[in-house]
C-alpha cells in the first residue's frame, strides 16, 4: 500500500513535466519541419550549419504570423477576411463544434469579456446541499426592477468547459457565497472541470462587519 501511494506521488510530479517537456519538444521539432519544407518548397536546401537554427526560427515565424494576423484583425479588411474563415469552419458538420469550442475557451482565457464580473461566487444549486460556482454580474436588482423585491442579485452559473454558454440566474443576495478567489482562477476551475481546484476563503455575503446595502464591487 505504501509502495503504491509512492508510485503514484512520483506520477503525479512526473506527468506535468513529462507532458510540458513533450509539447515543448514537439513544438521544437514541428517548427524545423516546418520551415525546411517551405525552403524545399522554394527550392531552396538549408546547409548544414542552418539545421540546429531551424526550431528557433521556426518558432519565431509562428510568433511573426500570430502578431500578423491580429494586426490584421484590427482593420476593416483583416476582420472581413477572418469573418469569411470563420463563417467557412463554422459551416462544416464535425469541424464546427470542435471550432466552436477552442474559440470559446480562447475567449474565455484570453480575451477580454464584454461582461466584467464583480466577483466568483457560490450558491446552492440545483438544491439545497448541492453548491455551484457562478460570476456576480449584478447587485441588488430588486431596485433596478420594480416588480422584484429588493435583496436580489443576479449571477452567471458557468458550464464546462465553455462558461459563455452558462445562464443568468436571480437569486436573494442572502444566500449567495462570495469567494476571495480571482475571477481568473475562477474561470480555470470551469474550464478545466473542477480538476483545476483553487484554494478559496469563503465567507457569508452577509456580515455583521459589512456595512447595509448588500454586495459591495469586486476586490478587483
Amino acid at each position: 500500500m505504501k509502495l503504491q501511494r509512492h508510485f503514484i506521488a512520483g506520477l503525479l510530479a512526473l506527468l506535468p513535466l513529462s507532458v510540458t517537456v513533450y509539447v515543448l519538444a514537439w513544438v521544437y521539432n514541428s517548427s524545423a519541419g516546418i520551415i525546411t519544407t517551405l525552403m524545399h518548397v522554394v527550392g531552396l536546401t538549408p546547409p548544414s550549419w542552418l539545421l540546429p537554427l531551424l526550431p528557433v526560427v521556426g518558432i519565431l515565424a509562428m510568433l511573426a504570423l500570430i502578431v500578423l494576423v491580429g494586426t490584421l484583425a484590427g482593420n476593416y479588411v483583416g476582420r472581413m477576411l477572418l469573418a469569411g474563415i470563420d463563417r467557412s469552419f463554422k459551416s462544416i458538420p464535425l469541424i464546427r463544434e470542435v471550432y466552436n469550442a477552442v474559440q470559446q475557451i480562447a475567449h474565455t482565457l484570453l480575451g477580454q469579456p464584454e461582461v466584467h464580473f464583480q466577483r466568483a461566487a457560490l450558491i446552492e444549486y440545483p438544491r439545497k446541499g448541492l453548491y455551484t460556482l457562478c460570476f456576480i454580474t449584478s447587485a441588488e436588482v430588486g431596485k433596478r426592477l420594480p416588480s422584484l423585491p429588493e435583496g436580489y442579485t443576479v449571477v452567471l452559473v458557468p458550464t464546462s468547459p465553455v462558461p459563455a454558454s452558462g445562464m443568468a440566474i436571480i437569486v436573494p443576495t442572502a444566500e449567495v457565497i462570495p469567494l476571495e478567489i480571482s475571477i481568473e482562477d475562477a474561470l480555470k476551475y470551469v474550464v478545466s472541470g473542477g480538476f483545476i481546484l483553487p484554494e478559496p476563503k469563503v465567507r457569508k455575503l452577509l456580515e455583521p462587519t459589512q456595512p447595509p446595502g448588500g454586495l459591495q464591487e469586486a476586490e478587483g
